[in-house]
């Protein structure tokens, strides 16, 4: 019987079978672990390959960029937010001034109308004046028409510690300038009248003659607070009266 001739392989195609033969086996023996290796020894690490870190670090950076865009939004939003509050405080306190500077108005005016019914009433009682002497009566009139002689008329009608406190009212509301004019308000004379010409209940001089505004304003102050005290007091709280 005659011997099975083999084929005939080139050498560069055995050597490129070989090659890759070797190749698959030294695969095999990385990926397999041995039968005698204790299971308690370190578990290999897969190795990043350069592709995959910088996938890594590319996802890093986009998370830090995202973070910190939320972060600057957020603080604006707070800021604003903070901005808006501090107006809306500012606005609020404006209203209530506004608010509490009407109401005084309004008290006042109030208060005011009042005093000028009850001064006109009392205006209409027949009164008894003292008599004078004629060189008296001759120089009454030229005397009382000063803010001296306003002062004069006052002092005799009350003690001293309410005429104090008199003096003290009509010193902050005009400095005694019996033409003092608010140039806001139009409140005019010794005890800044508003509207002046409630005055022309007491005389129809109120523009000119102090002893006429004294008259006019003693009566207001009796009507409202009872004394000239009783009236500074209340302008000490309230700075008007």
């Amino acid at each position: 019987m005659s011997r099975r001739k083999l084929p005939d392989v080139p050498w560069r195609a055995f050597r490129v079978a070989a090659a890759v033969a070797t190749a698959v086996l030294l695969t095999t023996s990385s990926l397999v672990a041995p039968a005698d290796a204790k299971p308690d020894g370190p578990t290999p690490q897969p190795v990043l390959t350069p592709s995959m870190t910088h996938l890594d670090h590319f996802l890093a950076d986009g998370h830090l960029k995202v973070t910190e865009a939320l972060q600057l939004q957020a603080e604006a939003q707070a800021a604003a937010h903070r901005k808006a509050a501090a107006e809306a405080a500012v606005q609020r306190r404006a209203e209530e001034a506004k608010a509490a500077a009407e109401r005084r108005a309004q008290a006042k005016a109030a208060a005011e109308r009042r005093a000028a019914a009850k001064a006109a009433a009392e205006a209409k009682r027949p009164s008894t004046p003292p008599r004078a002497s004629r060189s008296q009566s001759r120089a009454l009139p030229s005397q009382a028409a000063t803010v001296s002689g306003a002062r004069n008329y006052a002092r005799s009608r009350m003690s001293s510690a309410q005429y104090q406190c008199l003096t003290n009212l009509v010193t902050k509301e005009s400095g005694w300038n019996h033409r003092a004019t608010n140039p806001s308000s139009g409140a005019y004379g010794l005890f800044q009248s508003l509207p002046a010409g409630k005055m022309a209940s007491a005389g129809s001089d109120w523009r000119t003659n102090p002893l006429t505004q004294m008259r006019w304003g003693l009566s207001y102050i009796k009507a409202r607070y009872g004394t000239p005290c009783g009236a500074w007091y209340f302008w000490l709280k309230n700075r008007w009266y």
